[in-house]
């Protein structure tokens, strides 16, 4: 299912940036606010959806309501006018992204043995699925043109195939009340976030700012559309580069993190992040972008599994739960003022008389750099993690 639901997101996601600004009539700005608005959605979704799954104690329908409205949200955008109908669409898609994350978490915990082995797994045939949809994108493109309606209506097919997934397999194999049998007089009270590590608020801040760097993707879009608007056809591939260079680190990283200090790890992948960032100002033909997507697939591969477990490590054992619910809350509203600063960034970049679009690039190594001073000051006073 994780590899379907990847496959529908990259057919959508990779082209959505041009079909805002091309067809609609919209700008860097507007698509920023997009994003941002979505992005916070889907994460107050995944904070809210753990607290709903453990008062009414079901996850099999939560999960079904989330596949539905994903099928939902790829007809919706298909048939958008105007960037509205484009905001709801993408706001349907986010929320139910969210609704499907916390059961999806709860019954892979539940089915598996090996927890750290399907946690990469699953998060390798995500990436593995957007790769493939990039892929079939770019090949439909190709053959037909830039028909962007077209493309949106065929991301349906992968979704309808996760629900067929889940009707015939997922009832079969799982128990929905098995996970709560033990645990129906537990209790949780908000006073426990008071129990939180220093630590874990540590981490906190360190997320804050390099989730500030952390704008959607579709501004390497938007870059490249400014330098290379006659590749386009090939965007899809660009981010193709993306998802294999996450694929291909993802594991690696994480047995190397099990044997290292994870802070350190950690600061590896800011550099990563960094290094895109300065490609992203600096680019000026093909050679010089790809980059980009490259250095930016090797940190989402290299930190994305990093920070869970850091997460896991730094809270208490009986609050991993709310540490995640902190975590996700948090990661919504910073990521939500982060593309909307990188939209305004690249106005500003144009008021200058710069490349507009090398704005949020600019932005985004500075927050990097305040992450990486604040892992290193971290370290200085805790030399054992």
């Amino acid at each position: 299912m994780h590899f379907c639901w990847g496959m529908a997101s990259s057919m959508i996601f990779s082209l959505l940036p041009i079909f805002i600004v091309d067809e609609l009539g919209g700008n860097s700005k507007s698509f920023g606010l997009l994003e941002g608005s979505v992005i916070f959605l889907s994460f107050m979704a995944k904070l809210f959806a753990g607290f709903i799954m453990d008062i009414f104690k079901k996850k099999l329908p939560m999960l079904k309501l989330g596949m539905m409205l994903t099928t939902l949200s790829k007809l919706s955008l298909a048939c958008s006018i105007n960037i509205f109908f484009v905001f709801v669409a993408k706001s349907i898609d986010r929320f139910a992204k969210g609704l499907r994350q916390a059961p999806s978490d709860a019954i892979f915990a539940e089915l598996s043995s090996k927890k750290g082995l399907a946690y990469s797994f699953r998060h390798m045939m995500n990436l593995s699925g957007f790769f493939c949809g990039s892929f079939i994108t770019t090949m439909i493109i190709s053959c037909i043109g830039r028909n962007f309606r077209l493309i949106f209506s065929l991301s349906i097919v992968p979704t309808l195939i996760a629900i067929y997934i889940f009707n015939t397999r997922i009832k079969r194999l799982y128990d929905d009340n098995k996970l709560y049998q033990q645990r129906d007089n537990q209790k949780w009270k908000i006073s426990d976030i008071a129990n939180m590590s220093k630590n874990y608020w540590k981490f906190i801040i360190i997320i804050i700012f390099l989730m500030l760097n952390r704008f959607s993707e579709g501004f390497i879009t938007l870059r490249a559309k400014e330098l290379l608007p006659q590749y386009v056809a090939s965007f899809p591939i660009f981010m193709s580069l993306y998802e294999m260079c996450a694929i291909l680190i993802a594991i690696p990283i994480g047995k190397i993190s099990d044997k290292f200090d994870k802070r350190k790890i950690l600061l590896f992948g800011i550099c990563l992040l960094i290094t895109a960032d300065l490609f992203g100002i600096f680019s000026y033909n093909l050679t010089t972008l790809i980059p980009v997507y490259l250095f930016s697939g090797l940190h989402i591969g290299a930190t994305q599994g990093l920070i869970g477990s850091i997460i896991a490590k730094t809270a208490h054992p009986q609050l991993i739960g709310t540490a995640f619910a902190i975590y996700y809350g948090i990661d919504g509203i910073v990521l939500f003022a982060s593309n909307n600063i990188a939209g305004f960034s690249c106005n500003i970049m144009k008021y200058l008389g710069l490349q507009n679009s090398s704005g949020p690039f600019v932005f985004g190594i500075l927050c990097s750099i305040a992450a990486s001073l604040c892992i290193l000051n971290w370290i200085k006073k805790e030399k054992v993690f």
